[in-house]
């Protein structure tokens, strides 16, 4: 029984790490799409920060999801992506 419990929580870990190591590979590639982003406004000077931009993805990632997490804890999860993301606006070196 015991065994059975340990090889269980054994897969049930593994399965978590490799969700994490494909969430920060999506969230790299999303960054690279961004400073893509950045740079095609920089180049027609247009404002970086877009408020309403901002306001209607949050709404579309509340949108996408099904739970178990619940609506909030996915919104702030995704605001603070876009405050992280945000840094690598501001960095000039990109």
């Amino acid at each position: 029984m015991e065994d059975d419990f340990k090889k269980k929580l054994k897969e049930y870990r593994e399965k978590i790490n490799n969700i994490d190591h494909d969430i920060v590979d999506l969230l790299n590639e999303r960054a690279k799409v961004v400073i893509k982003i950045k740079k095609l406004k920089k180049s027609k000077d247009v404002s970086l920060y877009d408020a309403k931009r901002e306001e209607e993805l949050i709404e579309n990632i509340a949108k996408y999801n099904k739970g178990p997490l619940y609506r909030d804890n996915i919104i702030q999860i995704f605001e603070s992506i876009l405050r992280n993301v945000q840094i690598l606006e501001k960095d000039e070196t990109l």
